[in-house]
């Protein structure tokens, strides 16, 4: 199963410049049920499963890229056009907060499907759920921007397909600050999440603590996906995540002592509320310095280079464990690639008050 997630989030990479593109000149309501019809066919795929073939087909063909479609990407996409000027970072903190409770609802309900039904059984109801939900939902009350804007602002599907395999015309010096600065973020605080329960039972602490922490830093993580991109709306973004990336910085600093009581709730604290902030406010800043026509393609293209992030961050401190026998190093190096991350981010600032803002358009 790890394999087949971890193929469906590389579909889900590879696809979302071209989701992003789509979301720029079509709007995302029909990308949206797309994905709910292709990822309730993959579901149901997965399902009916009897090889290990097939769960990797099902995950890589369709489950995958119906995350791209169905997921943050085109939701940003949304909010960056409806709301655009007007309590951008309000929006995208409601999405992610909304999103951030879904664990908790379903989660345990997915679990009860499938002790009371089996987990083939419980596929096939989420099956049905995705496509009657959101497949509905998409159609029925999604709405595309606003008419007088599309009419403006669209590209062609010829010109916007055209572009798509050059999306790298279409970038600057700010983008890739910000990207770099993420791409350095992203990969050192997903090492730490993946890894951190097994880096404090190392540290001491009983399984079931260090369970109980990982679970806490999700909870603790949903006020800060409101209210970080809250203030985004009120102060330069940029400045928000410079200080978000420090507060994970300093949260690094706490983990290697985390197996006493008052730095593990420390820890817990620093960790969860500034971990919570970290995706939403790269939607904010985004839409900062590139909201507009292009937008889409640009969260697309930067999608897809922090999903090695995503991947490689975990994977990398995995292999600095092997190495070395022990997590010792594990910190240090996520403290060192956070406070890398912030320098280049607030350059971003600079450049796009030093006149570099937006890319030009087709």
């Amino acid at each position: 199963m790890s394999g087949a997630l971890g193929l469906g989030v590389v579909a889900s990479g590879i696809l979302a410049p071209l989701v992003g593109a789509l979301c720029d000149v079509a709007g995302s309501r029909w990308v949206f049920f797309i994905g709910a019809v292709i990822g309730s066919a993959g579901l149901a795929a997965f399902s009916k499963a009897t090889e290990s073939w097939q769960v990797l087909a099902a995950w890589a063909l369709l489950v995958g890229p119906a995350m791209a479609c169905t997921l943050y990407e085109p939701a940003y996409v949304t909010i960056d056009q409806w709301f655009r000027g007007r309590s951008t970072g309000k929006a995208i903190g409601v999405l992610t907060l909304l999103a951030g409770l879904s664990a908790p609802i379903f989660i345990p309900l997915t679990q009860g499907l499938v002790e009371n039904m089996g987990w083939r059984n419980a596929t096939l109801i989420l099956a049905t759920v995705l496509l009657a939900a959101v497949g509905t939902l998409a159609l029925v009350l999604l709405r595309d921007r606003p008419r007088e804007e599309a009419r403006r602002e669209r590209l062609g599907l010829r010109e916007t397909y055209g572009a798509l395999g050059a999306s790298f015309r279409h970038t600057n010096r700010v983008f890739w600050l910000v990207s770099i600065s993420y791409f350095l973020g992203v990969a050192a605080t997903f090492g730490l999440l993946f890894h951190q329960v097994a880096y404090l039972q190392e540290l001491g602490l009983s399984a079931r603590t260090a369970a109980l922490a990982a679970g806490l830093v999700g909870l603790v993580g949903l006020p800060g996906r409101l209210l970080f991109p809250m203030l985004g709306d009120r102060v330069r973004p940029s400045f928000v995540i410079a200080a978000v990336f420090f507060m994970l910085a300093l949260s690094g600093m706490l983990m290697p002592s985390a197996g006493e009581s008052l730095r593990l709730y420390l820890y817990v604290g620093l960790f969860g509320i500034s971990f919570g902030a970290v995706l939403p406010m790269r939607a904010v800043i985004m839409g900062h310095h590139f909201g507009g026509a292009l937008y889409g393609r640009l969260m697309g293209l930067q999608a897809a280079l922090l999903a090695l992030a995503t991947a490689g961050g975990p994977f990398a401190a995995g292999t600095l464990r092997g190495v070395c026998g022990s997590y010792a190093l594990l910190a240090p190096a996520a403290i060192v690639l956070l406070l890398l991350a912030i320098p280049a981010i607030l350059a971003s600032e600079r450049s796009r008050t030093g006149g570099e803002s937006r890319p030009r358009t087709l």
